[in-house]
């Protein structure tokens, strides 16, 4: 890279991963008095899932437990990825949840530089408006109707991975995975130029950590290679055949690697949950797909057309990595995956490099009809060659920040305003680590304790312990458990009900936190419960 090339990389890296931490910044600092943000991201209860497991791992456990349901059940290697990462906590003596900030803004690092490298080393043009593009493409805004009130919001709202705020620094695992998917594109075009064994044996290992921290970027690279290739043959046919033979071994390694991670989900619940949820989560992508793109979806497909006829591999494998997912989005439920799968993989870098290649497409048609307006080959006027070029992509360039800008801003502001109210699960008590002490100081890890769903949400972070509830999909019957546990909080079972719930759920501690004290003020059913520590802000008791 040049100097001015490296310049840009870090300065407009920086912006877009400034705009993604200032929200959380921002809503650190200004925490009530004796409240501390919990640096939320994304979703809460998955949050606390994720430290929840570093917990585990810190602890000695390299595949994890579901902290959130007390029904036996089988380890497993799935999301292990975050016990690493509580090792990783434990030797340098830091929180969970700095631990994993810190994980995913080095995926994300990770990631950006890949992606800078592949645009280079696949040959596309003007390789800083592809990055431009790649990092600040944003879905168009839309109106909705939302509980009644017309809403603007961007188009697939729905999915964090559209928008180019959020994506910047998503959840660990995908901005690893999404950094090994581009790392495995890199060495697939590599080996089709040299056919050097070397690039198949890191490809091969690439795709098996890729199974292992993000098994959708792995599906990804497995359904976009058999076509390119076919493609590639079919424009060029000059691929040797030992170079078919070690892309089939590889693509052959890979697929058993997924496969391998995918039979984990066979290993009963919550594991099994996986596969159901494949199956019925369907969003409705078809019907915002062109307005989550923006503006430069209609470039892409020009270019998607110009790289499918310039014969080039490179070229072909990007087109393949963005439209053979998107092609593929009808036939999801037969393929027993959920739709947002096909869009996993890295979408919007291959928009910005495929609407580079469309807008070369139009420059040259441009200087055809300047060509001919001034009835001379444009051999002859290479001076103007320059400044059509210049013009042309200035506009664009004007153009496409004019129309990322109101979705960026919607983005910061949003993410800000979804964690403003002051809720208990993510504005802790500063008070409650004393109670979290208490508990891992004087009880065994993996006591079963009891709280509200909130409570129990994030408990197991804090105080090595499982929780009855807390994990919408973590908690078996968690509908039925939930009405359970708010009668048991709210005084209204009788001393035999409680008992009974108690001991046939194994519970061996009661938490009346700031969730579960306003349910009722008093001290819960005293023929069955001690209490062991009361203070203003909780109660602990210990089952008789």
């Amino acid at each position: 890279m040049k100097k001015t090339d490296i310049a840009f990389f870090c300065l407009s890296t920086a912006v877009i991963l400034f705009l993604n931490l200032y929200p959380l910044v921002k809503l650190a600092r200004r925490a009530p008095s004796g409240r501390t943000y919990a640096l939320i991201h994304n979703n809460v209860q998955d949050f606390y899932l994720y430290q929840s497991l570093m917990n585990e791992g810190a602890t000695g456990s390299w595949l994890i437990y579901d902290p959130y349901t007390t029904e036996a059940h089988r380890s497993s290697i799935i999301f292990s990825f975050f016990t690493v990462l509580g090792k990783i906590s434990r030797i340098f003596n830091l929180p969970y949840a700095l631990t994993y900030h810190a994980a995913r803004i080095t995926g994300s690092l990770l990631f950006f530089l890949a992606a800078a490298t592949a645009i280079r080393k696949l040959k596309i043009p003007h390789s800083n408006i592809a990055y431009f593009f790649f990092l600040f493409a944003s879905p168009f805004l839309t109106s909705k109707n939302i509980s009644g009130a017309i809403t603007e919001i961007p188009f697939m709202y729905w999915w964090t991975g559209m928008d180019a705020v959020r994506r910047a620094a998503y959840l660990p695992h995908h901005m690893f995975g999404g950094f090994l998917l581009i790392v495995s594109v890199i060495l697939v075009n590599a080996f089709i130029k040299s056919t050097k064994k070397v690039h198949l044996v890191f490809l091969s290992l690439t795709a098996i950590l890729m199974a292992y921290l993000h098994t959708p970027s792995l599906f990804i690279l497995l359904i976009i290679l058999p076509p390119a290739v076919l493609i590639y043959l079919a424009v060029k046919k000059n691929l040797s055949i030992s170079g078919l033979f070690g892309l089939a071994a590889f693509w052959i390694i890979g697929f058993v690697s997924l496969a391998l991670m995918v039979s984990q989900s066979n290993r009963g619940f919550p594991w099994s949950q996986y596969l159901e949820w494949e199956k019925t989560l369907q969003y409705p992508v078809m019907e915002e797909l062109a307005g989550s793109f923006g503006l430069l979806l209609p470039l892409a497909i020009l270019g998607t057309l110009a790289a499918f006829a310039s014969g080039r591999f490179s070229r072909i494998l990007v087109a393949c990595w963005f439209a053979v997912p998107l092609l593929l989005l009808p036939f999801a439920p037969m393929l027993n995956i959920s739709n947002i799968r096909l869009i996993q993989g890295i979408p919007f870098l291959t928009l910005g490099m495929l609407a580079v290649l469309g807008t070369e497409v139009i420059i040259r048609l441009v200087l055809k009809l300047i060509s001919v307006f001034i009835n001379q080959p444009l051999s002859k006027k290479q001076k103007l060659i320059f400044p059509v070029n210049r013009f042309v992509y200035a506009i664009l360039i004007v153009l496409f920040s004019l129309s990322v800008y109101p979705t960026i801003a919607w983005s910061v502001k949003d993410q800000i305003r979804e964690y403003t109210p002051i809720f208990g699960n993510t504005y802790l008590d500063n008070r409650l680590q004393y109670v979290f002490s208490f508990i891992k100081d004087r009880y065994p890890a993996k006591i079963i304790v009891l709280a509200t769903f909130y409570t129990g949400n994030y408990l197991p972070v804090y105080t090595h312990t499982l929780s009855f509830i807390g994990h919408t999909s973590y908690t078996a019957n968690i509908s039925m458990k939930e009405k359970a546990v708010m009668r048991f909080f709210e005084n209204k079972m009788t001393q035999g009900e409680a008992e009974k719930f108690l001991r046939d759920n194994k519970i061996r501690l009661v938490f009346q936190g700031p969730e579960e004290k306003p349910l009722f003020k008093g001290l819960l059913y005293p023929e069955i419960l001690k209490p062991v520590y009361r203070e203003d802000v909780a109660n602990v008791y210990e089952v008789k």
